[in-house]
């Protein structure tokens, strides 16, 4: 008998163990967002209307359509969207990403560009990512335990953007 609660309780705590907090996932959000903003850009590998950028060997191209290319990494969604028209350093698309309450709502500069993720919850355990340069941004929807993961890989892709 003692055994079975031994052994129950070492498996309640390595499954609570597991389980990503917000807190802690916004924490590596922020961080691993700015390590992609401040790093190399990645060199680019694929092309949409005089629009290129890098493409991870993990993403594959859903769809094309003008300003917007959709990407599908497994069963998550990603939308690029790029306004040729906003400067790297423009706000107006960080600005547009509205919510009451934001989990993540962080921005980087350097001389060159203006750079940001917001994150915030649209229901239980789903949040929406968004991570953006200027008139760059990336959007996908995504549970607590890759909220981080996602949005490095997002930066990635939208500071390798060449129009």
């Amino acid at each position: 008998m003692r055994k079975v609660l031994i052994v129950t309780l070492l498996v309640l705590v390595g499954l609570l163990s597991g389980c990503a907090s917000i807190e802690d996932e916004s924490k590596e959000t922020v961080s691993s967002v700015e390590t992609a903003f401040n790093a190399q850009p990645e060199k680019t590998n694929s092309e949409n209307d005089g629009i290129s950028f890098y493409l991870p060997s993990t993403m594959k191209i859903e769809e094309k359509v003008e300003n917007n290319v959709i990407l599908q990494k497994g069963d998550q969604t990603f939308i690029l969207f790029v306004n040729p028209n906003e400067k790297r350093t423009s706000e107006v698309l960080y600005e547009a990403v509205d919510a009451k309450e934001f989990e993540v709502d962080k921005t980087y500069t350097d001389k060159e560009r203006f750079g940001y993720v917001k994150v915030f919850e649209i229901e239980d355990n789903q949040y929406l990512v968004t991570v953006g340069i200027g008139g760059i941004k990336m959007t996908t929807e995504t549970k607590v335990s890759d909220i981080s993961e996602s949005a490095g890989e997002m930066m990635k892709i939208v500071s390798s953007v060449k129009y």
